[in-house]
This record gives structure tokens, sequence and C-alpha cells, in this order.
């Protein structure tokens, strides 16, 4: 392969991202001891959504509703990170459900107070964590029962924590993984939300691989878990990895 691609975008943050740099290194080593072509340095900045169906897409990290929306057969899950997560199984995640009250726990009943909720902050309607989890409260699409009048797109978790902290939307539902990120990075604005709630798990976001690469899925699962392991203990803590597990294309159908 003459053009190796591969990137871990989902949490990188400026605080993370030498971290997840020394992680990939130890991936792009062993895949190179096993034979398979590893770019030298992750992808990062505008397209990023491209190199999902690239077929030099050696491994990248998407959400799942994105893979089931729109990569389904374009591109093959094989890993999902296992996180320090709260009461939350191995391989999975959740959303953290945010306010700037207890009081404002109320809106999470039903679709009709939701949509009373005045404004809710969501990093994107692609996002599974911070828009489509509303559907487990509306039991639709939240694209087609949140009015659209009341959603204050941010353009990532960070910014719908800060939109909440300084009051300019009420609630907002946020990556579990993301807001254990802002606590750690963004004190001052977490200590000015309320956690309401929690959504229930749903498999973590998968890594995948181009449909090229899907009989080198072996060696890639052996690559990353290998990494994992031998990642050393600070750098673990800072991207709150502890592990990982399989993932198949089946595990997403509960999004779908």
């Amino acid at each position: 392969m003459s053009n190796p691609i591969a990137n871990l975008c989902m949490y990188d943050w400026p605080e993370t991202s030498a971290s997840i740099d020394r992680l990939w290194e130890l991936i792009a080593a062993n895949l190179n001891e096993a034979g398979i072509d590893a770019p030298v340095s992750l992808f990062r900045g505008d397209g990023i959504g491209d190199t999902w169906t690239d077929p030099n897409l050696i491994i990248g990290q998407t959400c799942g509703w994105p893979y089931i929306n729109r990569l389904r057969g374009k591109a093959v899950p094989f890993a999902r990170f296992t996180y320090d997560l709260p009461n939350c199984p191995a391989g999975d995640y959740y959303s953290v459900y945010i306010g700037q009250s207890e009081g404002d726990s109320k809106f999470l009943k039903d679709r009709q107070t939701i949509s009373s909720a005045g404004k809710i902050a969501v990093n994107g309607d692609d996002s599974q964590s911070g828009f489509r989890v509303y559907r487990e409260i509306t039991i639709d699409a939240p694209a087609d029962a949140l009015p659209k009048e009341i959603l204050l797109v941010t353009g990532s978790h960070r910014n719908s924590v800060k939109a909440v902290a300084e009051g300019k939307a009420n609630i907002a539902a946020i990556d579990g993984i993301a807001f254990e990120l802002s606590k750690q990075h963004d004190k001052h604005l977490t200590d000015n939300v309320t956690v309401i709630g929690h959504s229930n798990p749903v498999p973590g976001l998968p890594l995948i691989t181009s449909l090229d690469n899907a009989d080198k899925v072996p060696l890639l699962y052996k690559a990353v878990d290998n990494a994992v392991k031998n990642l050393n203990l600070e750098d673990k803590n800072t991207l709150f990895i502890n592990g990982m597990v399989a993932a198949h294309d089946s595990d997403y159908e509960i999004l779908a």
C-alpha cells in the first residue's frame, strides 16, 4: 500500500494528542513488524470523514452512528477500546446528560418535556452520543422529534459543556469519555453544570479498516491490543483506556 492512512480522532484533544501519538507509535511498530505498512503519523484536520471510506485506511476510529448510517458495507469494524467509565460494560459507553441544575432532569421525561427545554446543545446531528441518543427519550429519530429551533449546534462535546456552563443552553448529552476529559481539563466548566442523568450503554466507538484490508483484521486487532497493553500508565490514564474488545457489524445494529 503506497499511501496508508490512520486516524484516532474521536478523543483527540490538545491535552491528549501526545498520548494518542505514543499509542500510535506502538501500534505502527506492531503493524510494521507484522509486515503491514503503517503511516508514521496520524491523519488530523479537515476531511477525517473521507478517510473512513478511503481504501488506504489501515486503522480509523469513528462514531457508532456514522458507521451504521453511512459506513456499513464500506468499512470493517474490528475493535473498540475499553475506557475507564464508571458502571459501564467493557467496550461500551454512554452519554451523560447535563443541565444547569438538578431540576433540569425534568426535561428527560418524554418528548413533550424535552421539547420545552429551551435550548439543547448538540455537538452535531451525526453524533450518537450527543444527538441520536435522545431517541431513548423521544422514541423517535431525534431529527424528527426535536424542534430545530431549540437545538444549538456547537461542533464538539467540549463546546456543548461550555454552552451549558455559560447558560447558552439548558441541557446537553455528552459522550461519557468526553465528559471525563472535561472534568479533567475544563473543571471551571464542569463545576458549573449538573449531571442530571445517564443514557443506556451502547457499543463504543469502533476501530475500523477499509474493505481492502478486511483480510488483515486479526493482525490489526493484535497490533492494537498489544499496543494498549504496553502503553505506559500515564498515557493510559490520560486517555482513560484500559483495554479493548472485538467489534463486529452486528454490535451496532442496536443503533439502527
